[in-house]
């Protein structure tokens, strides 16, 4: 049964960072890219998950060892946070300096 709750645990937060990303990739694609580069086509957000998922074959997965004062292990909160954090700061340039 734990084994069971925890792989439960790491799918749902593998489709939150997913979805949540892709959200954000989905909006900054919108505010960003197409305005500059304009014969790109726009994203639908199926399109944008997918990119998602492209994007995390590439990212950065360390397996060296890190003392773990160095880590960040005890900011669990900042993986839920930070999707929209990015969001919000994205949001703000955007009616700053493009509106």
């Amino acid at each position: 049964m734990g084994f069971i709750l925890i792989l439960g645990l790491i799918v749902v937060i593998f489709l939150y960072d997913t979805l949540a990303w892709g959200w954000v990739l989905f909006k900054f694609w919108g505010w960003f890219v197409l305005p500059v580069f304009v014969t790109l086509p726009a994203l639908t957000f199926v399109q944008a998950l997918g990119l998602m998922f492209v994007i995390g074959l590439f990212k950065n997965h360390n397996t060296q060892f890190i003392k773990k004062q160095y880590t960040m292990d005890n900011m669990g909160w900042f993986t839920w946070v930070m999707p929209w954090a990015t969001l919000v700061f994205g949001w703000l340039a955007y009616m700053l300096f493009l509106q």
